[in-house]
Order: structure tokens, then sequence, then C-alpha cells
């Protein structure tokens, strides 16, 4: 194609950022799979953060300092220049855009959880295999998968949260997002844009997994599983299940736990999480709020908070005793962290 032919053919696109790139993840997952590693890392990361971001490629080209059509050849794997030059400036921008998120990091807290959940995801992806994630809600599943994907994002992380009453079609729609082009479309054409969208380098994070036991459709349950299946052993790609423990009773010993068994034997990595967020999570959580571990009442108000409305109330507390220590122009202490629970508890029984 001309460079005439791609101004004209980028001219024609929408005023959306989705619109404005004339291809999508499937066709950059593609174009790049040739590339030396390096090479294709790079250019990856480039689509999906500009994906991701909502950035236009003209938005793109600012960013580094090359034109559109420049852009359009090296995602598309056409491009007979000097690719080498183009990845510089990739990575380039790729270090500023790392420093942003530095400065504005999320409230992220590393935990011993986090850590186990961590290794598992390192572990399916070193084995190309499917592991499993099992633990009731509210102890940090969502919270440590979510920033190992920011981590490990831009075309090697595709991190999907199952959608209540899931079928196969709304979560191939979810795939198709995460995967870098839109959802429109009927089922079998998604399936066959998300097949070309994976490989054996990019890891599959499907989080809430027990939501697909929920469906009113009997058969949409096995469905959603088995099409995951078939992604991962079409692909090779690397995949990591994580639910309440609802899905393990469903997979391991439901009803329809002998249609599921293929799925099951390729979970060779399975990670059985406590019941309850463990001391030394709550502990390294208060250490970052600047508390050292709670004793006397309000270790025992912790204990009934964990065990009544999980991880997320927890933190949410802390927050909030910490906003009351700052009004006041104090340092943070369990007496604020106390006094928190008391107003929010007031206000929630008015």
């Amino acid at each position: 194609m001309t460079d005439q032919a791609i101004d004209q053919t980028l001219e024609q696109q929408g005023n959306t950022p989705r619109a404005t790139w004339p291809f999508g993840g499937d066709h950059v997952m593609q174009a790049t799979a040739r590339m030396k590693p390096a090479h294709r890392d790079a250019v990856r990361w480039f689509f999906f953060h500009c994906i991701e971001q909502d950035l236009t490629m003209d938005d793109a080209s600012r960013a580094i300092h090359y034109d559109r059509t420049t852009i359009y050849r090296v995602c598309r794997g056409e491009y007979k220049a000097d690719l080498a030059k183009v990845v510089d400036a990739i990575r380039s921008w790729k270090k500023i855009c790392e420093q942003r998120v530095g400065i504005i990091a999320s409230t992220f807290v590393e935990t011993a959880t986090a850590r186990k959940i961590w290794k598992v995801c390192d572990a399916a992806v070193a084995y190309n295999s499917i592991a499993f994630i099992f633990g009731d809600s509210q102890i940090g599943k969502t919270w440590a998968l979510e920033e190992y994907a920011r981590r490990h994002n831009h075309g090697q992380t595709r991190y999907i949260r199952m959608a209540a009453s899931s079928g196969t079609q709304l979560m191939m729609k979810l795939l198709a997002e995460a995967c870098g082009f839109s959802s429109r479309g009927c089922f079998e054409n998604l399936r066959s844009r998300v097949l070309k969208a994976l490989d054996e380098n990019t890891l599959v994070i499907v989080d809430e997994l027990h939501l697909a036991f929920f469906t009113y459709h009997k058969q949409a349950r096995l469905s959603c599983l088995e099409v995951l299946r078939e992604l991962h052993d079409r692909t090779k790609c690397p995949m990591v299940l994580c639910g309440t423990n609802v899905a393990s009773e469903e997979i391991n010993r439901g009803p329809q736990k002998e249609y599921l068994e293929q799925l099951r034997r390729r979970g060779v990595f399975k990670l059985q999480l406590p019941k309850y967020a463990t001391q030394s999570d709550l502990n390294a959580i208060a250490k970052s709020f600047g508390l050292a571990a709670p004793d006397g009442d309000a270790a025992e108000l912790v204990k009934q908070i964990i065990r009544a409305n999980g991880l997320k109330a927890y933190v949410s507390y802390l927050q909030a005793a910490n906003r009351m220590a700052a009004n006041t122009k104090k340092t943070i202490s369990w007496k604020h962290f106390i006094q928190a629970h008391d107003v929010i508890a007031k206000l929630s029984a008015a």
C-alpha cells in the first residue's frame, strides 16, 4: 500500500480513538509474530498502550515523533526502513509513561498473598499452562491480579473480569476488547479474531470465574469453560483462571465435573487461598498507612471487620482513619481507625 493510500485509509476512520486505528490487536499480534522478540514486544506495547489510553494515531505520532504512515507500517509489519530506530523511539516514550505511572501510583500494597498469586501467574507463563486460583471473596485476589496485569501489560497480559450471568457471547466480547479490537460482531467472528490475537507469549487472566456458574442456562456454564480450554489448546497461551470456592467446588466436585475433566487436567498449578486475609497481609497494609500491628481493642475490631466484610472494608476504614487524622493535623493511630469505624457504623444505622 502506498503512503497516499495509507493516508486516505486513515482519513476515512471515525473520530473515536479505536476507530482511528485501521486494524485491531489481532492484526498487530499476527504482524509482529515474526519480528525479533525485543522489537515484537516494543511494538505490541506501543499499540496496546495507545488503545488502552484512548490515544489516536495522531497522538501516537506526536509521542514518538514519527508520522502516521510509519506507525501504520510498523504495526502492520510492513516497515522496510530501520525498525530499530522506531523501536528506540518507542522505548524512550515508554520510559516517560512508566515514570508518570510511578508518580500517580495506585495504593496497591504488596502482600504475601499477592506474591503467591504472582508466582502462580509466572509459573503459568513459564510452562504455557493453565493455572487455577481459588479463595473466598474479599481476600485480595482481584487486587493482586489487576496489579500483575498492570505490571505486565500492553501485549503481554489480557485481563478480563467475568460478568454476571456470563454466556459465551458476552465472555468473547470481553476477550475481544481486551485483545484490542471492537466487540461488535457474531460469536464465531470474534472467536476467530481472538484466536489470532493470542499466542504462547500472551497471558490470559480470567477473574471472577465463579460467575460463569450463576447463569440461568446450564449449558452456558460448560460452554464458557470449554471455550477457554479451546483458546488455550489452539494458541498455547498461558492462562490463569481465578474465582471463589464456588468455582472450585463446581469444577472439582460439581454435577458437571466429568465434562470439565479436560480443563481440570490442564490446570497444572492450583493455588487455594485461606478463608480470610492473613495477619501478615493485614500488617503489611497497616504499615503502608504508617501503623504498627494492632493490639487490644483495635486488633479485635480488625478481626471482626475481616470476618464480616473482608479486605476491602478494612482498607476503606484505614483510608477513613487517615483522612480523619489529616483533618486534625495528627499522625494516624489505631484510635483514629476505631473512631472512623464508629462514625461509619452510625451513618449506616441512620
